[in-house]
């Protein structure tokens, strides 16, 4: 089996605490560290922080353990702000935390069985943790049958087998709990997260509409999990395919590749003030690669039929924050500004251009290349990538849920 992490993450949770009974929401801090061993390549990580702040993985290289001739890998993590939580709470979240990235670390579901427990009642806290809605509540702190909502935010550093050397940073993943205490111990009775690199692997009930992952056999999502493998083969297929000699358009000016990179990486954890942020609009992913292309030097363009400019809300193309959008104009300008080659040979890719990820043909997402990764043939492997909505920082492209990928060569500007 493939060992997905190197290291095992550092993650900081800032969280902020709604309960039942509580009349305030308040801020809480606390802090962990815990060590897990297994048979996985590995360097140690450790971490802490304060809300909004990146943890620091270590970087100092152990060899096999001597007595069992295996890897060891380590993860830390740490509450901040949790002053209103009890010691048996924030464990219970940490716990969930290290099971949830040690599932991924080993490609196999860990066993959460102690960790949660059946609870029938709360059906709004319920509702909206499952997903009918994504708030937090607010309305639901005079009930005082000692369930406690925690609303986390999650800062993470990981590094991945292929790119040892590398921190891959997760900022502002959301998360919601639902917890209640029986016989002395903390148990969790719901979790939703949002934006998760690993959304797609979760499994979830809605217990507003019955839907859920759990009314399929293990059959049926064994048949799904082989589909989606099938369609993810096929679109691989489809890269190798593409025909490598196809020649990126010329063009007057140069792309400061260096310069959109330096934009993305300094920002793919937050939102400059200098511009309209589209989070809860559907997503903040185009905007961002737009201002990268743009801190590297191309110009808006509002001539002609295809344009890509933004100076307000109320004043800007569709191609500036729509992925579909940009796609077009990026396939059909001509002339002035940005010059580009959409649908190059995928394995072509340089730091600072472009991949436009979709599903079924329908454009959703599109984050900006920040590393190519090769191996010692000089081949590409695969790409890391800066992105917002999520966000994630030099993150292995090859990691999201999309397989449908299509790679847009920047050749600079015209002008």
């Amino acid at each position: 089996m493939k060992k997905l992490f190197r290291t095992m993450p550092a993650v900081v949770l800032a969280v902020l605490l709604t309960g039942c009974g509580q009349g305030t929401q308040e801020t809480m801090n606390a802090g962990y560290e815990e060590t897990a061993n297994a048979e996985t390549e590995a360097a140690p990580g450790s971490g802490t922080g304060t809300a909004g702040e990146e943890t620091d993985a270590g970087t100092e290289s152990v060899g096999p353990d001597e007595t069992t001739s295996a890897w060891r890998y380590q993860g830390s993590g740490t509450v901040t702000g949790s002053d209103a939580l009890t010691e048996g709470q924030q464990e219970i979240l940490l716990e969930f935390m290290d099971a949830y990235y040690q599932s991924m670390a080993e490609l196999e579901v860990q066993d959460c069985s102690g960790l949660f427990i059946e609870d029938g009642g709360h059906e709004q806290f319920r509702a909206q943790v499952d997903g009918t809605s994504w708030a937090a509540v607010t309305d639901n702190q005079t009930q005082e049958d000692g369930c406690v909502q925690v609303e986390v935010m999650e800062y993470a550093d990981m590094r991945f087998a292929h790119t040892p050397d590398t921190d891959s940073s997760v900022t502002g993943v959301w998360h919601s709990f639902v917890m209640r205490e029986a016989d002395g111990k903390w148990f969790l009775t719901h979790h939703a997260a949002y934006d998760s690199a690993y959304f797609g692997f979760l499994r979830w009930e809605n217990s507003s509409t019955g839907r859920s992952t759990e009314t399929a056999s293990e059959e049926e999502l064994e048949a799904i999990a082989r589909q989606r493998i099938r369609a993810a083969e096929e679109q691989i297929a489809l890269r190798g395919q593409q025909a490598a000699g196809e020649a990126v358009p010329e063009a007057e000016h140069a792309y400061d590749r260096e310069a959109a990179v330096a934009y993305a990486r300094e920002w793919a954890g937050e939102r400059n003030p200098r511009w309209q942020a589209y989070d809860g609009s559907g997503g903040n992913c185009m905007n961002f690669v737009s201002q990268s292309l743009y801190a590297s030097g191309i110009p808006m363009d509002e001539s002609g039929d295809a344009r890509w400019y933004w100076y307000s809300d109320g004043n800007r193309a569709p191609a500036w924050t729509g992925v579909d959008s940009f796609r077009v104009y990026a396939r059909d300008n001509t002339g002035y500004g940005l010059s580009a080659q959409v649908g190059a040979a995928y394995d072509t890719g340089e730091e600072g251009d472009v991949i436009l990820m979709s599903a079924d043909g329908n454009y959703h997402h599109a984050v900006i290349i920040s590393q190519a990764v090769r191996d010692e043939d000089g081949r590409t492997i695969d790409y890391l990538i800066c992105s917002n909505t999520g966000n994630y920082r030099d993150f292995p492209v090859s990691a999201y849920v999309y397989a449908e990928q299509e790679l847009v060569r920047i050749a600079g500007w015209n002008g």
